[in-house]
């Protein structure tokens, strides 16, 4: 078993890839690894905040100092600056790993496999793999390994005890127009409640509004007792908030139903994970990696059309026993799916084909 790996690049609390590398950084912790740091930037104040050195004993090395790297096993996750200088790198790494996190390749990824300067893919889902491969398997040695990520649930604590008095649901995303079908609004507008329908949208910009052709009449700014701000609605029942108005496990808290109509063809969406984690019930496309997270109809839904969405949402409006039954499953199914026992064990096979290869 290897004793040490070195990190390429550096983890945050912001975007998909470097979320989740801090999370597995916490899983080959308690491995028993040591982390070694080697980043492709400045360490600014916000990776200070996340004291890596004390939590998970992590030893940096100089930014970008490639020496410092030598006879080390690296692993990068969607980290450009490491495509970027990848031959340099290899000249001292003992092995290079690179993590997709997309469904699609970069254009150094491509290059980088052609000159032969990456040793492993590394891939958390079959679909993923099989799109990106499509790319690289032709251009020499060619080491695609699937690995399952730890996911700590402890980030995103369990809301079971839920008022009823509100259809309360929601969407969280980057502003990327992308990530909204524009049929989301006509979704919202339809769904059948016995009692009132209140949402929530953390991610909206102009684009966002322009996309989903939301009219000036439909827009209100109200003072919003519980932010203490002013906000946006659209017809009164939606709050429409940018990025980083609340915190996720705030926007969880209040999210009964994360209903999330999409245009992209997800890898293995993070906010699942947390959905799951916070007992917000998923109802989302019949695609992707969401289908590697939902058992349909038992731990959220899976809708292959707007209709499907309106009608499994219009469910969840009407049945609150339905509602407990379907998030009680799939917080089970994340801590058993994603939990520390499932992800140590293929990591354990990643590195043991890091060091086969040296042998």
């Amino acid at each position: 078993m290897i004793k040490e790996l070195c990190i390429i690049g550096h983890p945050s609390l912001y975007g998909g890839a470097d979320t989740e590398l801090l999370d597995q950084i916490k899983c080959w912790t308690k491995m028993g690894i040591k982390i070694y740091i080697c980043h492709t930037g400045l360490i600014d104040n916000n990776l200070k905040k996340l004291d890596l050195s004390n939590k998970y004993n992590c030893i940096y090395l100089k930014p970008r100092q490639w020496n410092e790297i030598k006879g080390m096993h690296c692993i990068s996750f969607c980290n450009g600056e490491f495509l970027t200088n990848l031959r340099h790198i290899k000249k001292f790494a003992k092995t290079t790993t690179f993590v997709n996190c997309m469904t699609w390749n970069f254009q150094k990824e491509i290059q980088a496999q052609h000159d032969g300067l990456i040793d492993f893919h590394l891939y958390q889902t079959d679909h993923a793999l099989e799109k990106v491969s499509k790319n690289l398997k032709q251009l020499g040695i060619y080491r695609p390994i699937k690995f399952t990520p730890y996911f700590d649930s402890t980030i995103f604590p369990y809301y079971d005890k839920r008022p009823n008095d509100h259809f309360r649901f929601g969407r969280i995303s980057r502003s990327d127009t992308n990530k909204f079908s524009s049929d989301q609004m006509y979704i919202y507008d339809n769904i059948e409640s016995p009692i009132q329908k209140s949402g929530v949208i953390l991610g909206w910009n102009m684009k966002i509004k322009d996309k989903l052709k939301v009219q000036p009449k439909d827009l209100s700014i109200t003072k919003d007792s519980t932010l203490k701000f002013l906000v946006e609605y659209y017809k009164n029942y939606i709050q429409l908030l940018k990025e980083a108005t609340i915190s996720q496990q705030e926007f969880y808290q209040f999210c009964d139903v994360l209903i999330m109509a999409t245009d992209t063809f997800e890898n293995l969406p993070r906010v699942g994970m947390e959905a799951m984690s916070s007992g917000s019930i998923l109802v989302v496309n019949n695609k992707g990696g969401w289908t590697v997270e939902v058992e349909n109809n038992k731990t959220g839904f899976l809708c292959s059309n707007t209709n499907d969405f309106i009608k499994k949402s219009s469910l969840l409006a009407q049945d609150q026993v339905l509602k407990d039954q379907i998030r009680g499953f799939a917080r089970e199914s994340l801590l058993r799916s994603w939990g520390f026992e499932e992800s140590a064990k293929s990591w354990q096979n990643v590195f043991d084909q890091w060091e086969k290869l040296i042998r």
